[in-house]
């Protein structure tokens, strides 16, 4: 899953990349987190990030410092490098709703505001009063709830509740229930606050890793196959279109049975991210892709495995590979109806994570 910083026409090599490449390659959705207390059954307010407890650690401080700052580390890790400081704050039970910071190598916070969505309350009217309540059929697959004993339902078009590692598509689509760990807190826990149990993982999916370390709940990004910004341009019949606008059922160009065809989209996938990082991926013809590293190629490899002089397909090459941290708060990704499942961002044939 791409973003493109300097586009090039890709309707125009399309049928050139085609024509080199051998047979095969390979609704909104919201990530099924475990919950935190914020949510309680009888509705939940928009979180704000600022509220609530915050990192309980020494390095962290009693509420978010401004962004530059400085600030100072905890105690060496290794004996090597040292532990940077991570805390977050907040009551809300979406992590991308807290506010949250990293004492950064040059001593000074790098502090991340909650994203615009977070206005609307965790808990909408629209959920089931209680969690117990939330099984069966549902109609709303965009509709995520947060209770207050920490379980977080969805009604998802995935079965489970989940595209990762691929969807498993069901229509109607039905909800799916998660809660937290055993012996992990309902509240998500914060970011540098003290913990127990060295080793404890209580992350509320793949998308977010949370792990007791040295007697802290650290947060890293998780490894799931997560996708592209939304500005990544994808190219249909009408013309480069950012992969965000794409909805089910408009038209895109794919390869299948060998040949360049235009057909409806079955899937677009959207997942909230935090602290991603993406590989950087400038080709030999100019484009730049950020892409996640769990995200597959046209042929099936990842773009993670990606090296300076590797083919990403027959027609492009890859001039350079970085790891570099994602703008962005969400990322992207679409399944054509065709027997790669693959599409086409600026030119260059990738692969989906999503399946039929």
């Amino acid at each position: 899953m791409t973003f493109i910083e300097s586009r090039t026409s890709s309707c125009a090599v399309i049928s050139g990349l085609v024509a080199a490449l051998a047979l095969g390659c390979g609704g909104t959705s919201v990530s099924d987190g475990a919950g935190g207390s914020a949510g309680s059954s009888s509705g939940g307010a928009a979180g704000t990030g600022t509220a609530g407890s915050g990192g309980q650690s020494a390095a962290c401080p009693a509420a978010p410092p401004a962004d530059g700052s400085a600030c100072t580390q905890t105690s060496s890790d290794s004996g090597i490098q040292p532990q940077l400081a991570q805390c977050s704050w907040g009551d809300d039970p979406r992590s991308e709703c807290r506010t949250s910071a990293l004492c950064q190598a040059s001593r000074t916070w790098a502090v991340t505001a909650p994203v615009a969505s977070c206005s609307t309350p965790s808990l909408p009217a629209a959920c089931p009063a209680l969690a117990t309540d939330a099984n069966g059929q549902c109609s709303d697959a965009t509709l995520s709830c947060y209770y207050g004993d920490g379980t977080h339902c969805a009604c998802s078009g995935c079965k489970g509740g989940t595209e990762f590692p691929i969807c498993q598509p069901i229509d109607p689509p039905a909800w799916a229930c998660h809660a937290p760990a055993m012996g992990c807190p309902a509240s998500l826990p914060q970011a540098g606050a003290a913990c127990s149990v060295e080793g404890q993982a209580c992350g509320p999916s793949c998308v977010l890793a949370i792990t007791c370390e040295n007697g802290v709940w650290t947060w890293r990004r998780g490894q799931c196959p997560i996708c592209a910004a939304p500005d990544t341009p994808i190219a249909t019949p009408s013309g480069d279109v950012p992969i965000s606008e794409l909805r089910p059922g408009d038209l895109v160009f794919s390869v299948n049975a060998g040949g360049t065809v235009v057909v409806p989209l079955l899937r677009v996938g959207k997942t909230p991210v935090f602290a991603h990082r993406v590989v950087r991926v400038e080709l030999d013809s100019g484009a730049v892709l950020k892409i996640s590293p769990g995200h597959p190629t046209a042929d099936g490899r990842q773009f993670g495995e990606l090296v300076a002089g590797a083919p990403l397909d027959p027609l492009h090459t890859v001039k350079r590979a970085e790891l570099v941290p994602y703008e962005f708060d969400a990322t992207y990704d679409i399944l054509p109806a065709s027997d790669t499942g693959s599409y086409f961002a600026a030119g260059a044939q990738i692969g989906s994570t999503l399946s039929r």
